[in-house]
């Protein structure tokens, strides 16, 4: 299992990016998960079955024909979110997590924000700028970087 991050500051088009790439790999007959790294969420309601079973403390899978939800008390610990779902998928995507320093694609808007994701392996850069050293690529070449 592969793991390729996607990092960047708020609002600089990481899940754009990742919505370009995802197709690609798929064509290509792989498995491909996304991991959204959040500060805080909620997809459950209050009211709902689900929302009442996980509040008495279980766990819990929501299950239809077409998706599936896993809803749980689990460290945000990304090795071991991996771990889990890892042995299902061939790649995996993960949308933030910038301090796992996994190897990643780094999205800029301006390049005074570069400094804070330089851990990890850096395969790309998406910036309309040149940065020395490495692969950038503006939102216009973006098939390449798929390629």
């Amino acid at each position: 299992m592969k793991v390729l991050s996607v990092v960047g500051p708020s609002k600089a088009g990481k899940t754009t990016l990742i919505e370009k790439i995802v197709p690609s790999l798929i064509e290509k007959g792989l498995r491909v998960l996304v991991i959204k790294h959040a500060i805080s969420f909620e997809i459950d309601r209050e009211g709902k079955d689900s929302y009442r079973l996980f509040r008495c403390g279980a766990d819990v899978v929501l299950s239809s024909k077409e998706k599936l939800a896993f809803i749980a008390r689990f460290p945000d610990d990304l090795e071991k979110i991996c771990n889990i779902f890892g042995k299902y998928y061939d790649i995996i995507i993960t949308e933030g997590f910038n301090s796992a320093c996994k190897d990643r694609i780094v999205v800029l808007n301006k390049l005074e924000e570069f400094e804070r994701f330089k851990c990890g392996r850096i395969l790309a850069i998406i910036t309309d700028h040149s940065i020395e050293g490495y692969r950038c690529f503006s939102w216009r070449e973006i098939d390449k970087l798929v390629k």
